[in-house]
Formats: C-alpha cells, sequence, structure tokens
C-alpha cells in the first residue's frame, strides 16, 4: 500500500486535495501497475517546510518485485511534475522524496502485502475473505 503524506504550512483547499489525491493515484497505478484500492494519500497542514519549499511530498513504496531502479526514478518524477503542476507551484517549490520498503512489512486489512506484481492474488483471496 503506498502511502503519500503532503505536508504544507498553510492548508491546501478540499478541491485542490481531491486534485491532487486523483493524480497521485492515476500517476502511481498508471507507472506501477498497483491497484487504486492500495493507494492512500494524507494530507497535513501547519508543519515547517525547509529550504523554502511550499509542500514536502514522502511518499513510502513497495519495493522488489517488478520494481527497478527506472521505474523507480519515473514515479519520483512523475509524481514530483503532477503535485507541482496541480498546485501550480513551480518544482523547486515542491520536495519529494520515495522510501522504499519490502512489501513483508505492512499489512492491508490484516494481511501482508504482496510483492509489487502480484497483486492480482491477493485481491481475488481478499474477496473470497469477504464473499
Amino acid at each position: 500500500m503506498p502511502v503519500y503524506t503532503l505536508a504544507s504550512q498553510k492548508p491546501l483547499t478540499q478541491p485542490l486535495r481531491e486534485k491532487i489525491a486523483h493524480s497521485i493515484t492515476d500517476i502511481h497505478c498508471q507507472i506501477t501497475g498497483a491497484p487504486p484500492e492500495f493507494v492512500s494519500v494524507i494530507f497535513m497542514h501547519g508543519q515547517n517546510i525547509k529550504d523554502g519549499k511550499q509542500i514536502d511530498v514522502i511518499g513510502n513504496v513497495r519495493s522488489g518485485g517488478n520494481r527497478n531502479v527506472e521505474l523507480t526514478d519515473n514515479l519520483r518524477t512523475a509524481m514530483h511534475q503532477i503535485v507541482a503542476q496541480d498546485a501550480e507551484l513551480p518544482l523547486e517549490k515542491i520536495n519529494m522524496t520515495l522510501v522504499g520498503f519490502p512489501a513483508s512489512w505492512a499489512m492491508e486489512g490484516g494481511e501482508i502485502l504482496p510483492e509489487p506484481g502480484d497483486e492480482q492474488q491477493w485481491l481475488d483471496r481478499a474477496a473470497e475473505r469477504q464473499a
């Protein structure tokens, strides 16, 4: 489950938060192939942002599986660009950090997350449990 946390000094408007959350979900899923159900976006305001930045984004994403350095670099760049575009800010006003973690370090609904690329089997098992 990727968790993107956006910190800002001032609150972002509800429409802007919705726009950014949708964009982050779309980009993450397009680049990684992860299902949209896995993407979480958290907004925090009242945060001290360093170096003159206006938004600080930290994305915690699963590593391994079908993820390689090129995919991770593409994801970081695309996220940086879409948040800047949606917020109507220059790239240098946005800090973008991705932190990779093994899938086995996270759970969703009481189940260890699957390795990147193995999501469908995990989703099928989750659907069976709910049926």
